[in-house]
């Protein structure tokens, strides 16, 4: 049985610096956008207004350029933002909305006209370019990359493989449907081990710590996005030396939205194994199903100040009873006769060919211990028997058990049928919930559970069941207050916690099995 447990905190207290600097402590979740305000002929243009709004939420946010006309207004929600900006004795200059991502600071050099406030003026523009303000390398994952591409487990993780420097050296793995309990896919980073990553949600440690796994694996439709930091990450991130994956939860807004989803894969749709029809009887096509289904809603409950956004997925990847081979010893080779192993003839009891066994003790009147006197010279069990007398006590006993398999023909090797089912079961959700407490104050709030149960049945007693169960809680909460015009302060608290909790179980009349076998001390 293996039992541990992966606990987490994390609680950050952070002011960006005075003034328009790069505002880099703790690990940040949010996005910004600075710029130059200008006049007609190039000179810095103090004390106008610069007004962001979130065309999702309705919601405003407000700098005012410095003496070298300089505005930055931090700690954005990611989204899509216009901006406008006032200044008195120039028309007011309007850009036109854009997306903004997580970690990215958007610069917006705007040149303002004189004229009337009551005038405006349209720029024309197009996207900011992403990373003028930083120095990172990373690639940003979307929404709809992350909805539309298709993943055969649903794991976002499969998707960094997306990214320039990132391989994998097994992608199946990112399909186990088991990232925490068991191995699931990593990337490589630039050449770094898979554990040299590390993961955030909403800024919140994302991790299972004993092999640095993945800590809870969010549906792809509650993925605003992510964004995966490869090289030159800022101070601020720590806890890696390959990559940074930077998920963010969606977040609700002024429309009511959502979606709900079945994905499946069914044996019916399948063909067979090539290796099937080798073996006699044939098998049949290995059982598969495997659902996923679950669903989002999010929008308002207080236009413009207060949304939710909620998500449910279920994973049902069960393995209905599909049957394997093994061997076992067949009835003669149980009675000592290993005949068969011998490739040709016997002359005089020894076998002419290939696989011929030899006694490497002295005696053939007493089982072959490591306690028994060792051959000088081996000697050759005639027609490759071997006497009653030296079969050991356990394997008579083992042989003669209901608990050992028969052989189901007359091969030597593949000659045993073991019947398994199997599952790996995750029932996952999110609550998150934005406030807009004042024109100063933002809160956000998101709560996680999961629950992974992954157990595995053999028809052969011998063969161990086994259990995994992985509890997972991730929660963080977060509260921006703008102090000043320059100074913005922002508190982050979260709490991590996965628990690990496997092993094998056995049927009842194997407990004591070691016992019958005379081997209970062993």
């Amino acid at each position: 049985m293996k039992w541990s447990t992966a606990c987490s905190h994390s609680l950050l207290l952070f002011a960006a610096v005075a003034g328009f600097c790069y505002d880099g402590f703790g690990q940040e979740v949010t996005a910004s956008i600075t710029g130059t305000v200008s006049d007609p002929g190039g000179a810095a243009l103090p004390g106008a207004n610069v007004t962001a709004t979130s065309q999702e939420r309705g919601q405003t946010y407000v700098a005012v350029t410095n003496d070298s006309g300089l505005y930055r207004i931090a700690q954005l929600p990611v989204g899509t933002y216009a901006l406008k900006f006032e200044k008195g004795g120039f028309a007011s200059a309007s850009y036109p909305p854009f997306v903004l991502t997580v970690n990215q600071v958007a610069r917006i050099d705007v040149g303002m006209k004189v004229g009337q406030a009551s005038e405006t003026v349209e720029v024309n523009a197009g996207a900011p370019v992403l990373e003028t303000e930083t120095t990172q390398v990373d690639t940003v994952i979307n929404a709809a990359t992350n909805d539309n591409l298709p993943l055969a487990s649903r794991n976002y993780v499969q998707l960094t493989l997306l990214a320039p420097g990132s391989v994998s050296t097994d992608p199946s793995s990112f399909n186990s449907g088991n990232n925490t309990g068991g191995y699931g896919g990593r990337p490589l980073i630039n050449g770094n081990r898979e554990q040299a990553n590390n993961f955030l949600l909403d800024g919140m440690d994302n991790n299972q710590v004993s092999d640095n796994l993945l800590g809870y694996t969010p549906a792809p439709d509650a993925i605003q996005e992510f964004n995966l930091i490869t090289n030159n990450a800022p101070a601020e991130f720590g806890n890696f030396e390959g990559g940074i994956v930077n998920a963010t939860i969606k977040s609700g807004t002024n429309s009511i939205h959502g979606d709900i989803w079945e994905f499946f894969r069914n044996d019916v749709l399948n063909a067979h194994n090539w290796a099937d029809k080798l073996v006699t009887p044939a098998l049949d096509k290995a059982k598969v199903r495997w659902n996923m289904f679950g669903g989002t809603a999010g929008g308002p409950i207080i236009k413009n100040r207060l949304f939710f956004f909620a998500d449910f997925q279920a994973q049902r990847f069960d393995v209905p009873s599909s049957s394997g081979l093994n061997t076992v010893f067949t009835a003669a080779e149980r009675g000592g006769d290993f005949g068969a192993l011998c490739k040709g003839t016997f002359a005089n009891g020894v076998c002419t060919g290939a696989g011929q066994l030899y006694n490497p003790c002295a005696s053939f009147t007493a089982p072959c211990t490591p306690s028994s006197a060792p051959a000088a010279t081996r000697q050759p069990f005639l027609n490759n028997v071997i006497p009653a007398a030296m079969i050991s006590p356990v394997a008579a006993a083992l042989f003669a058990s209901s608990l050992y398999p028969a052989p189901i023909n007359s091969s030597l090797q593949h000659n045993a049928l073991n019947t398994t089912n199997s599952a790996q079961n995750v029932e996952q959700g999110d609550l998150k919930i934005d406030f807009r407490a004042s024109q100063k104050d933002n809160i956000s709030y998101r709560f996680t559970r999961a629950y992974q149960n992954n157990p595995s049945v053999n028809s052969q007693a011998l063969l161990s069941n086994s259990y995994s169960t992985t509890p997972i809680y991730n929660t963080v909460g977060d509260w921006t207050r703008t102090i000043g015009v320059n100074l913005v302060n922002d508190a982050r608290v979260g709490w991590s916690h996965i628990t690990l909790n496997s092993g094998n179980s056995w049927a009842s009349g194997v407990g004591q099995f070691g016992n019958t076998l005379g081997i209970g001390k062993v």
